[in-house]
């Protein structure tokens, strides 16, 4: 009896020991390792080595996909976070190294793109400015994936380093592609077609979220993962590159296409976790249209947060607001008399920024346009016993 129970110890011991050394700041993936490469391919795709694949003329190296999540202190004692990924970048690019992160007090989230040159032994970001006095940031990632990873962070003539947060959840990564070259050889002598193969990639960016800190239990156990869409992360554990050529049967096939779908958390602390939801859909044309979806968790719960459930948005006073700091932002650009209020925002410990995509209000490929509206202004509009009462009573 007594060696039935020491052996349950061990494996209960041994079990919770396994899950433990899951849980890491700095969780390392590997690159997808299976390379799917159709043998009718005709030489225009092809691999280099094992990392590596050639596509009619354009070389791919292939990555591990991660999240890592930094924090520290600043100027003034303020605390900054970054969350930084590495995907594939918009029309055809490779993978990029892309950063979020937010100061106390700022009204936005900030973001960059770390690049390396080969000279230098880290990655450097830079952001011209994060504050009303143009204050500029300099970053440096030094000794990327490994755990003594971190970055510098210069302000004016005084640097900090951050490193990987030990209560912030951590990340499993995963990220497929799906990339077809078509032969629209017969279309492009007909003049059908604008070259003689077309390419067109899906990608698909996805993680597994690990918790660090009781604090964030349910955002592992509830939320779980940081894409909720089933058909897009059907099998993610089996997921491979696949690269092949194939015959273009129809006009659409004979033109460029391209989908990449990214999540990757923006902002986070005891209450609130913010996920950005990236989208980018190319089919043709000058440019493809990109947007990025905020979806806001409540940490204590994992469920997530409607404006409808936190702000009176059907106070008239509210609306007037709105409306009157929407047209004020965009001065006479605005096409439509009326606004609607957007279910596009995230939540900051200064206010709500709330999030519109060029179409939606003035019609133009400009890129993405936020509004930030303080506590103060919220106030007389905020429901009671919510998630904002921990900001609001500051």
């Amino acid at each position: 009896m007594r060696k039935s129970i020491l052996g349950l110890l061990i494996v209960v011991f041994i079990s919770c020991q396994s899950k433990n050394d899951e849980k890491k700041s700095v969780v390392v993936s590997k690159p997808v390792s299976e390379i799917k490469i159709e043998k009718n391919s005709d030489s225009l795709i092809y691999k280099i080595n094992e990392n590596t694949v050639v596509i009619e003329e354009d070389t791919l190296k292939l990555e591990s996909p991660f999240i890592y999540s930094f924090e520290g202190i600043i100027n003034d004692n303020k605390k900054i976070q970054l969350h930084l990924s590495n995907q594939l970048e918009i029309e055809y690019g490779g993978y990029s190294k892309t950063a979020t992160f937010y100061i106390d007090g700022a009204e936005e989230i900030f973001s960059c793109y770390f690049t390396k040159d080969k000279k230098q032994d880290y990655y450097a970001a830079n952001i011209d400015s994060i504050d009303a006095n143009k204050t500029a940031c300099k970053l440096k990632l030094y000794k990327l994936s490994t755990d003594e990873m971190y970055i510098e962070v210069s302000l004016g003539k005084k640097s900090f380093k951050i490193f990987p947060s030990k209560i912030f959840p951590a990340y499993k990564c995963f990220d497929e592609i799906d990339y077809t070259l078509f032969d629209s050889r017969d279309a492009f002598k007909k003049e059908e077609a604008p070259e003689e193969f077309t390419p067109s990639r899906d990608y698909t960016f996805f993680a597994e979220i690990l918790s660090n800190d009781a604090g964030f239990d349910m955002l592992e156990t509830k939320l779980k993962y940081l894409n909720t869409d089933p058909v897009s992360i059907k099998n993610y554990k089996k997921w491979k590159h696949s690269f092949k050529v194939e015959k273009s049967k129809n006009d659409d096939e004979n033109y460029s296409s391209e989908n990449l779908t990214i999540v990757s958390p923006v902002f986070i602390d005891s209450n609130v976790y913010v996920v950005s939801n990236f989208s980018y859909h190319y089919t043709g044309g000058a440019h493809g249209s990109v947007h990025t979806e905020y979806d806001n968790y409540d940490v204590k719960t994992g469920t997530a947060i409607a404006i409808g459930n936190i702000i009176n948005t059907k106070d008239k006073k509210f609306i007037a607001l709105y409306e009157n700091k929407i047209k004020a932002y965009f001065a006479n650009e605005i096409l439509e008399d009326k606004i609607l209020i957007t279910d596009n925002f995230y939540i900051l410990p200064t206010g709500i920024v709330f999030s519109y995509t060029p179409q939606e209000l003035i019609g133009l490929e400009s890129g993405e346009m936020n509004v930030f509206f303080s506590y103060e202004e919220l106030k007389p509009f905020i429901l009671k016993n919510t998630i904002l009462d921990q900001y609001n009573s500051n």
